[in-house]
């Protein structure tokens, strides 16, 4: 059996669910971050993810700089969908021997400003010899309040299901970076494009999310929504009921899905790297919820229920026709091209 056969969520299964947490682990494999016992009112939380040349971007239209300030932007998202807040991280860097300095100066540069725009630390890392590719991985720690953190599991039928933000604005991103040649305007194009490359973690979000005690269960939205769905339900032993009309879409995802005749939906559920938040909520809290961080300047929707775990996944059309939901989005183990 190969990897590509199976697929990342089953690799991850595979491994660790034969391994033992050990003392002092609250919350191993299986969710956006560790969770590890800190004793009194906080828990460490733990992250990583990697970054690899012509898997994850490509430096056909992804500046140094750019990848630097994604790189710890998805941990930092990780970090959101916890509850968290973020604090020390460290960096490994895999680069071919020929890259120029001043290249990886600009990488680090990235870094920087994601670091200072989230009061995150950059404490260390290592730098090690590549023969033909470019790869980062960070490392990031963060803490939350014991008893607020915000795991996958957790939702209960007859909860609703919020994203914040809108979706879809990276995947149209990089369809329009992997097509340069279709006209589009030029305020479109900039904010699809940067919707791809500084993609903007809801760190404050999380926050409010977490203090709020409404929230049933959470995950950033990194592999698509789908697949997010898919993740939490599958932790929460739950079924759910999508409707795909009251997804979010921006007015830019929408008006370039017009010029390339792309259905912008398909974006929004299965496009991936959005980095916005996947939550659930009691009914009775909803209202509540919602009106506190409309006042805060955050801006959420309701785009489904939760239901009986033997109800199965299903999506409510744009027709008013149910069906099956199969998850669909980003796997590092299937090919998909950057």
């Amino acid at each position: 059996m190969r990897l590509s056969e199976i697929g990342e969520a089953e690799l991850v299964q595979r491994i660790f669910g034969r391994l033992p947490c050990g003392r002092g682990v609250i919350q191993g494999a299986g969710d956006d971050a560790a969770v590890l016992d800190l004793g009194g009112g906080l828990v460490l939380l733990f992250t990583i993810d990697t970054l690899v040349e012509n898997v994850h971007f490509s430096r056909a239209y992804t500046s140094f700089r750019d990848l630097g300030y994604k790189a710890l932007a998805v941990n930092l998202s990780d970090i959101a969908a916890m509850g968290g807040r973020p604090g020390q991280a460290v960096v490994s860097l895999a680069v071919p021997a020929d890259t120029r300095v001043e290249d990886v100066e600009e990488l680090y540069a990235g870094l920087g400003e994601a670091a200072s725009g989230y009061g995150v630390f950059l404490v260390g890392g290592d730098t090690v010899r590549h023969p033909d590719r470019l790869v980062v991985t960070v490392a990031l720690l963060g803490v939350a309040d014991r008893g607020r953190v915000l795991y996958r599991r957790g939702a209960a039928p007859g909860d609703l299901f919020y994203v914040t933000g809108a979706l879809g604005g990276s995947a149209a991103g990089l369809f329009l970076l992997q097509n340069p040649d279709l006209e589009c305007p030029p305020d479109i194009a900039r904010r699809l494009k940067a919707a791809h490359l500084r993609p903007a973690p809801r760190v404050a979000v999380g926050g409010i999310l977490a203090a709020s005690g409404a929230v049933t269960a959470a995950e950033d939205i990194s592999d698509g929504l789908t697949v997010s769905v898919a993740h939490l339900c599958g932790a929460s032993g739950t079924g759910c009921l999508l409707r795909a009309g009251s997804l979010p879409v921006s007015d830019a995802v929408l008006a370039l899905g017009r010029l390339a005749g792309k259905d912008p939906l398909e974006w929004a559920l299965s496009g991936g790297e959005d980095y916005e938040l996947l939550f659930t909520v009691r009914p009775e809290a909803a209202a509540g919820l919602e009106a506190r961080l409309a006042a805060a300047g955050w801006t959420v929707t309701p785009i489904g229920e939760v239901l009986a775990p033997d109800a199965g996944l299903w999506i409510e059309g744009t027709d008013g026709k149910r069906r099956l939901l199969t998850p669909a989005g980003y796997d590092a183990f299937y090919f998909q091209g950057v």
